[in-house]
């Protein structure tokens, strides 16, 4: 665990040399220095302004997460138990998944308004599909090996589902919704630079307007931020809830 935290430390460290460096050589107001913006970052967040535009975009990445994963895991777990349901609805996941559905953002905005529904459907839209896949091909893999262990004790349909089916999902869910945040806090920024008052995507854009470029990049570290530390908070309830992969990664070496 130290070694860990001691190679992030590094890689932090090295990010803010790369950065200073690049603010050197460039010598423009545009990219200031780390520590210019550290410091304005710090003033900000002393007032209220910056603060409410984290909560407004925390509210809406964190909602529209559990929603899609809400409603990807009766999906998911319906299409990858029954061959026959996924001949027919699988196939139209998998026309629709290639499409990207930040297109359909001002049919949302149109059908749902300007305020916070329009930003947190988006989110959970592709979640859905991302989660719903992945759910779907997680049953699909799980050993053989297991589902006859399980089979030999006559378990009823709920009892497979809550002791083989959804333990044996979760791994991969908890992957894709680590891989998938990067994709929501972008897709939380454009939604935010789309008929928006709130949140950091419309901080970071009236502050690049301005040319207030100290503030665009405490925007920009308020974003980083919190996408880090929504992948901390997955990463730590993964290691809660599946304690036994965790187990097998100490066995690994890792």
């Amino acid at each position: 665990m130290r070694k860990k935290v001691f190679q992030y430390m590094i890689a932090f460290v090295a990010i803010l040399l790369l950065w200073n460096v690049a603010s050197i050589t460039f010598d423009k107001n545009f990219l200031p220095s780390p520590g210019i913006t550290i410091k304005s970052f710090c003033s900000l967040m002393r007032g209220e302004d910056l603060p409410n535009h984290i909560w407004a975009s925390f509210y809406r990445i964190a909602l529209g997460t559990l929603a899609g994963l809400i409603a990807a895991m009766p999906v998911g777990l319906l299409i990858g138990c029954s061959k026959k349901i996924d001949a027919y609805l699988g196939k139209v996941f998998d026309i629709l998944y290639p499409i990207p559905k930040v297109v359909f953002l001002p049919i949302i905005v149109v059908c749902l308004g300007i305020g916070d529904e329009p930003k947190v459907f988006l989110i959970a839209l592709v979640l859905f599909f991302q989660l719903t896949l992945t759910i779907r091909d997680a049953v699909r893999h799980i050993p053989g090996e297991l589902i006859k262990s399980m089979e030999v004790l006559n378990p009823k349909g709920y009892q497979y589902l809550l002791h083989l089916v959804i333990p044996a999902c979760m791994p991969e869910i908890f992957s894709a919704l680590r891989a998938t945040l990067g994709i929501s806090t972008a897709l939380l920024f454009i939604t935010e630079n789309f008929a928006s008052i709130t949140g950091l995507g419309y901080f970071i854009t009236k502050s690049m307007d301005a040319r207030n470029f100290e503030d665009m990049y405490a925007g920009v570290l308020s974003l980083a931020l919190l996408g880090v530390l929504m992948y901390v908070f997955i990463r730590i309830v993964e290691r809660k809830v599946c304690k036994w992969k965790c187990l097998e990664s100490l066995d690994e070496g890792e």
